[in-house]
């Protein structure tokens, strides 16, 4: 019927299977033509491709293949995308058809697949993946590809006149992509640095960019302030814009080696199309943000989308069906009109097949984690983490709400830390770290300090004794910020409780998504320790995921209270 379908389940319990299973079956029954399986993350890649491996030994004869990001999978980095310089993109289409008869006999085309398929043709990977998408009956990629300005995949469905139906996997993060990908910058030093490389038109029209961007100080701002909010984007950097984009497009014709190699003239060029095809969607859910540096200068021009709901819905109506599904959707009419669902999209909880005694959750209300406490609370809080992992042994994964709070603890964990190897996430700009999945795959000892809403928060599968508890410190609320500050009034101007819809809401779902890595099995059975005062409030409290038992450090159940 094309309908929309929020699909909430727990954790670890098959979810990719259950959505998979029905389509495949709708497929062959010409209900649909094709299946989009997005992604978040790799491992919900991964998980796609090895649940369709299962089926595939059942009997299912489906093409499938999985489109991966360029800087993964291209044979030359660095170089541009051209013949002269690309061994790979010589004779393309002359080589094509033998390589696309192949990758359709072959049927599964995973990326070391198409690899392998690639090199034996001499062709580009990334492109040939491309030209296989109309002989495939599935499709994994990430959610870009689908959700985009640009998305190729609803592009294509629209030209064939197909129906493809898009699931959507780990779709909370969604909202948060999609405003990433309906956002845009435009950085005036790179602005500069671009001018002073480019010669010619080129260099006149980034001068005219930057004169525009110049244009937009006023004498009359806060002296202080670092962000200024405009009406609208400013008409005269649009113009300047497409000034720079008609510069571009002529030396394209004459010297095209001068924006195909990577450096600051084409970063300037794609922030340019970016931002300009991102103003054509200008409406009462954008903010345009001009962003000052310490002498009150213009630093950065933004245009930031606060709601991609009505953007996503566009995607959504491009598809046929389109089914969310994640452990953590609630609550329904918020995360609906966030995703860019018809409000008479269906969601459905699936209750938990586990026991609530299979994951005992202890709330400590006696240790403030807030900003503004932390100094003064640390001492506890790490006494308490060097308790709680002397209490339960095995794998343990630890919280925290940020990179900074995590290092002001992270000496004197170790200082304390008895019995167990400690492992660090390292910060942006820090050098990597032993594969952590890796490492609890083999170590029963371990005690992982790490980011919410990071990469080892969800998306991770850690069966049996991989991982035998987990620890939250703080709900997790974003930093006080222009963005955030926007976010609540967006919200609280269509009746809505704008903290709760951004701040609140998107904290407790990595929560929920933090207590999720531990119980994965029937037979699996762990403890979650959540570390503030706020857990116990109605708010917060109400957001836990309804089937765990959850306790007081002091043994009794813990009822929610009142306060915010």
């Amino acid at each position: 019927r094309g309908g929309q379908l929020l699909l909430e389940a727990p954790t670890g319990i098959g979810k990719t299977l259950a959505v998979l299973y029905p389509a495949l079956k709708a497929l062959a029954t010409g209900k649909h033509d094709r299946l989009v399986f997005c992604t978040a993350r790799h491992t919900g890649r991964r998980a796609a491709e090895q649940t369709l491996a299962q089926l595939e030994q059942g009997g299912l004869a489906a093409t499938r293949l999985t489109l991966t990001a360029k800087e993964r999978i291209c044979f030359s980095p660095g170089k541009a995308c051209r013949p002269e310089a690309c061994p790979y993109a010589v004779g393309y289409y002359d080589k094509l058809p033998a390589a696309r008869a192949e990758g359709v006999a072959l049927r599964r085309l995973d990326q070391p697949a198409l690899e392998a398929l690639a090199r034996r043709h001499a062709l580009c990977p990334y492109q040939l993946a491309f030209d296989l998408l109309p002989w495939c009956d599935v499709i994994i990629a990430d959610q870009h590809y689908a959700f985009s300005l640009g998305a190729t995949l609803g592009q294509l469905a629209l030209e064939r006149g197909e129906r493809w139906s898009l699931l959507v996997d780990e779709a909370h993060n969604l909202p948060a992509r999609a405003r990433d990908m309906y956002s845009a910058s435009l950085n005036r030093p790179l602005v500069r640095l671009a001018r002073r490389a480019a010669r010619g038109r080129l260099r006149r029209a980034l001068a005219a960019v930057d004169g525009a961007l110049a244009d937009l100080a006023s004498p009359d701002a806060d002296a202080g302030a670092r962000v200024r909010a405009l009406e609208r984007p400013p008409a005269s950097v649009t113009e300047a814009l497409e000034g720079l984009a008609a510069a571009a497009a002529a030396l394209l014709v004459e010297r095209p080696d001068v924006l195909a190699a990577p450096g600051p003239l084409q970063d300037a060029w794609f922030a340019a199309l970016g931002y300009l095809r991102v103003s054509e969607e200008w409406g009462e859910d954008y903010r345009c943000d001009l962003q000052l540096d310490d002498g009150g200068e213009p630093a950065a021009l933004v245009l930031n989308c606060l709601d991609p709901g009505r953007l996503l819905a566009r995607r959504h109506d491009a598809g046929h069906a389109s089914v969310a599904f994640s452990a953590t959707l609630a609550p329904p009419s918020w995360m609906g009109e966030r995703l860019g669902f018809r409000p008479d999209a269906v969601w459905h909880r699936c209750p938990s097949p586990f026991q609530p005694s299979q994951l005992a959750v202890t709330l400590e209300p006696a240790i403030d984690t807030r900003y503004a406490a932390r100094a003064a609370s640390r001492d506890a809080l790490v006494a308490r983490l060097l308790a709680w992992a002397g209490q339960h042994p095995g794998n343990c994964l630890v919280f925290f709400p940020s990179h900074r709070y995590l290092a002001d603890c992270r000496e004197a964990i170790a200082a304390g830390l008895v019995g167990r190897r400690l492992w660090v996430q390292p910060a942006p700009g820090e050098p990597p770290a032993e594969d952590l999945v890796a490492l609890l795959g083999t170590a029963r000892d371990v005690l992982a300090l790490c980011v919410l809403g990071g990469g080892y928060s969800e998306g991770i599968d850690l069966p049996g004794d991989q991982l035998c508890s987990v620890v939250v410190v703080g709900p997790g609320l974003p930093q006080l910020s222009h963005d955030t500050r926007a976010l609540e009034a967006w919200f609280a101007a269509r009746g809505r409780d704008g903290f709760a819809c951004a701040c609140l809401y998107p904290a407790l779902q990595r929560v929920n998504q933090a207590l999720g890595r531990v119980v994965r099995a029937d037979a699996d059975r762990g403890a979650a320790l959540l570390i503030d005062p706020r857990f116990l409030r109605a708010p917060y409290r109400g957001l836990l995921a309804p089937h765990w038992d959850y306790r007081l450090a002091g043994g009794e159940d813990a009822q929610p209270s009142g306060g915010r």
